[in-house]
């Protein structure tokens, strides 16, 4: 098993990706709002809102994924996201990567 973390910076592909993962067997997941911190400090930090214009026209909420995947879904899942949502490589596109589980209790089969 395999924990899956996608920050999804393009919220206007949030529910397209988000069936696109169910239909190839992601089984569920959590989904969280979230803002980078660089995007926090530009918002909420007086001393750095002067950096504002630096960001103009990124977005600064995202939307987090954190689901629990079989292994041998895990490329078919990267291949989806960024198929949906952009190539990750580019600026506020996302991020997403996996960790390796060693051990799950409390979810549903």
């Amino acid at each position: 098993m395999k924990l899956l973390i996608a920050v999804i910076k393009k919220k206007e592909k949030f529910e397209e990706l988000l069936e696109a993962l169910i239909e190839i067997g992601v089984p569920g997941g959590t989904i969280l709002d979230s803002i980078g911190a660089m995007d926090y400090l530009k918002e909420e930090v007086p001393i750095f809102a002067g950096f504002r214009a630096f960001f103009e026209g990124t977005s600064s909420f995202s939307k987090t994924i954190f689901s629990v995947i079989p292994e041998e879904l895990e490329e078919e899942v990267f291949e989806e996201i960024e198929r949906v949502i952009g190539d990750l490589s580019h600026p506020d596109v996302g991020i997403a990567f996996t960790l390796p589980i060693s051990e799950v209790r409390g979810l549903r089969k």
